[in-house]
């Protein structure tokens, strides 16, 4: 997640999903509304999941300058404030490694 509050989109059909951790969406669905006519079943998809490497790591700190945040034209604050990946990287540098989820856009769009 980049610091502009917008993700960056991958198209899936560039992705290599056999080197990814599937995440199955729950088999208990549960719905955010107890009104049951509002209940329509829908098929999940699933989420993947990554992580960051040794050259990761190298390549975002050798671009700081560039990001948002570091490069000084956007702030990060608040309670719900969920770090972005850069923000991980300078903050957590006793890390190895950080999970990337990858999350599609939509049933029908290649848009990860």
């Amino acid at each position: 997640r980049l610091k502009t509050g917008t993700p960056p989109r991958v198209d899936r059909r560039t992705i290599d999903f056999s080197k990814l951790e599937e995440q199955a969406g729950d088999e208990d669905v549960k719905w955010f509304t107890y009104d049951k006519r509002c209940h329509v079943p829908r098929d999940q998809v699933s989420c993947y999941l990554t992580y960051t490497s040794k050259q990761t790591h190298e390549m975002i700190e050798a671009n700081l300058a560039e990001t948002p945040t570091y490069g000084g034209w956007a702030s990060s604050k608040g309670p719900r404030y969920c770090p972005s990946i850069e923000d991980k990287i300078v903050r957590f540098k006793d890390k190895e490694r950080h999970q990337i989820f990858l999350e599609p856009e939509g049933l029908t769009t290649p848009e990860i």
